[in-house]
């Protein structure tokens, strides 16, 4: 077989080939970081050998921008996976996606990797332009779910925009003061907020969240 059959994968589907370097990137990241990864250490979580990982993504920038771009429409895609079309319980769903538990360290070092690629942004314009759209996809699903709300009547009559960035980024930066500053249970404290936020400004019908028990409002 030759080299470069090799680094084809022997006629291995590309995308089952480029699943793969993604989920061997996620878990590098998971472990490592961003900052001191390298693809050394993508390729240790790659169960295909190294010359294919090169042979499609030689530095670990254009890596890790193919990864953002992966990225991009994943939470999306996860709540269309889901089998209620109920308006309150996607948002649960969405809102719990974000939440980040102690000693769920694999979550908290991918976190740190998602910021360290934001720091990147501030002086790298393709960074910039791919997380600009990682984070409209996930204002823009959040903003879906509400709008669906609002017309089924489940929801008051609010902007979806602005209440769904509201929403996205106020999860964002609980779980950027949990990840960095130590501070426990910042995302969970954060998600349980949002729940009574839900109930006082959203929802039409008296449905009540109820405490947040993990089991769901």
């Amino acid at each position: 077989m030759s080299g470069e059959e090799d680094a084809k994968g022997s006629g291995e589907g590309v995308e089952d080939t480029h699943e793969a370097i993604m989920g061997a990137t996620y878990h590098a990241l998971c472990k490592h970081g961003y900052a001191h990864l390298t693809m050394q250490d993508i390729a240790d979580e790659f169960d295909k050998s190294r010359p294919l990982l090169h042979y499609h993504y030689d530095t670990k920038d254009e890596l890790m921008l193919a990864f953002v771009d992966n990225m991009i429409g994943w939470v999306g895609g996860q709540l269309a996976q889901s089998d209620t079309e109920d308006p309150l319980d996607r948002m649960e769903a969405y809102i719990d996606g974000f939440v980040i538990d102690p000693g769920e360290e694999d979550r908290e070092t991918f976190a740190l990797a998602l910021l360290e690629l934001r720091v990147q942004a501030v002086h790298n314009d393709e960074f910039r332009s791919r997380l600009s759209r990682h984070y409209e996809n996930n204002v823009g699903t959040i903003a879906d779910i509400i709008a669906d709300g609002v017309e089924a009547g489940v929801f008051r009559a609010v902007d979806p925009d602005e209440v769904g960035e509201f929403i996205y980024t106020s999860l964002v930066g609980a779980r950027m003061y949990q990840v960095t500053m130590g501070a426990q249970h910042a995302s969970r404290r954060m998600r349980d907020a949002l729940a009574e936020f839900v109930v006082d400004d959203l929802l039409v019908d008296g449905r009540t969240t109820g405490e947040y028990s993990g089991e769901g409002w």
